[in-house]
C-alpha cells in the first residue's frame, strides 16, 4: 500500500532532525568524527589505492576539495600519492599504516559511544533500523538515477514533475477517478520496491 503525503511528510522530518543532530554532533568533536571529509577519504582508500578523480566522485566532493583534503592527510602522514603505474598523469592514493591505525581509533570511539547510546535496543530493534535505512538509501539512490535519465523516470520524479517546480509540500493536479474509487491518487506517494543487501 503506498504512503499517504502525511506520512511522507514525517518520515523527511525525522530525516532532517537526524541529519541535523549528526552534523552537531560532528561540528562538536571534529577530531572525532566519522563523518569528516578526511575520515571518508580514508576509508574509501583503507581496502584499495584510488585515483585522486576517483576519491573526489565517490567522496561527492569536488576535485579541488580533494586535492586539499589529500594533500593534508599525505602531510600528517596517513596517506602517500604515487603515480598510477597505468597511466603517468593520474595519482593513487594510498592509506599507510598510521592512517589505518588512526581510521580504527576513530571508529572504535564512534561505536563504543553508540552502544553506550543505545543500550535500551534490542538486537531486533537493531536489525530493523539498518533493514529500513539501506531500503532507504536504495529508494532515494533510484530516484536521483531517474532524474538523472529521463527516458526511465520513477514514481517520484513524475509526481514532481506534476507539481510544478518540485517543491516540496506542492500538491500534484488532481486526476480523475472511475465512480466507485475511494482513493484520491493526490493524497498518496507511492514508493518502489526495492531489494535490500
Amino acid at each position: 500500500m503506498p504512503i499517504t503525503r502525511s506520512q511522507a511528510a514525517d518520515l523527511l522530518d525525522a530525516l532532517v532532525s537526524l541529519l541535523r543532530v549528526s552534523r552537531t554532533v560532528a561540528h562538536r568533536d571534529v577530531e572525532r568524527s566519522v563523518s569528516a571529509t578526511p575520515i571518508t577519504i580514508l576509508r574509501l582508500v583503507r581496502n584499495s589505492d584510488l585515483r585522486l578523480g576517483n576519491v573526489a566522485e565517490q567522496a561527492q566532493i569536488k576535485p579541488s576539495v580533494a586535492s586539499r583534503v589529500v594533500a593534508s592527510l599525505e602531510a600528517d602522514g596517513y596517506v602517500t600519492r604515487t603515480p598510477d603505474p597505468e597511466d603517468a598523469r593520474a595519482l593513487l592514493v594510498t592509506i599507510t599504516e598510521a592512517g589505518q591505525q588512526h581510521l580504527r581509533q576513530r571508529e572504535d570511539w564512534v561505536l563504543d559511544m553508540l552502544a553506550a547510546t543505545l543500550e535500551d535496543w534490542t538486537t531486533e530493534d537493531a536489525a530493523q533500523s539498518v533493514k529500513v535505512l539501506q531500503r532507504l538509501e536504495l529508494t532515494v539512490q533510484d530516484w536521483v538515477e531517474s532524474l538523472q535519465n529521463p527516458n526511465h523516470p520513477s514514481s517520484t520524479q513524475q509526481l514532481l514533475s506534476r507539481s510544478g517546480d518540485g517543491a516540496v509540500g506542492d500538491s500534484p493536479p488532481p486526476t480523475e477517478q472511475p465512480a466507485d474509487s475511494s482513493t484520491n491518487s493526490a493524497d498518496t506517494i507511492t514508493v518502489r520496491e526495492t531489494t535490500t543487501v
